[in-house]
């Protein structure tokens, strides 16, 4: 993955949270330091490694409701219709979060599916 993908890369423990267990890798020669640190922040935790999305934003989409304005309505869209399909995969059929990362080329990453309405990252679509 690494050598078809390239660096910059994240190694994420998928329990880790608050930004334990989570490294940025610029390099092959850190890789293995940083992801034995990831391994220490949170034991047991499946690791994730993912292509760093650069100037990424976090959006928030609800399965009830939520309006991103970053976003391209054909863009948002789609990620609602991603949503919809996720749950349906999963067999889920509550109100709950499916939260993705948002690049400046108008790409979207899914990061993970929350239980609940999440209403803590109002900001992170303003420009500042």
């Amino acid at each position: 993955m690494l050598r078809k993908e390239g660096f910059p890369v994240m190694i994420k423990a998928s329990e880790g949270g608050g930004g334990k267990g989570i490294r940025r890798v610029d390099t092959t020669e850190v890789f293995p330091a940083l992801f034995r640190q990831v391994q220490a922040e949170v034991p047991g935790s499946h690791i994730f490694v993912m292509k760093l999305a650069r100037g990424a934003r976090h959006l928030e989409v609800q399965l009830i409701k939520s309006p991103p304005i970053v976003a391209k309505r054909e863009v948002f869209e789609n990620m609602e219709k991603a949503v919809v399909h996720l749950a349906k995969m999963v067999g889920y059929v509550n109100a709950g979060t499916v939260e993705y990362l948002y690049d400046t080329e108008g790409q979207y990453f899914f990061l993970e599916l929350n239980p609940r309405l999440q209403v803590e990252h109002p900001y992170t679509e303003i420009y500042l």
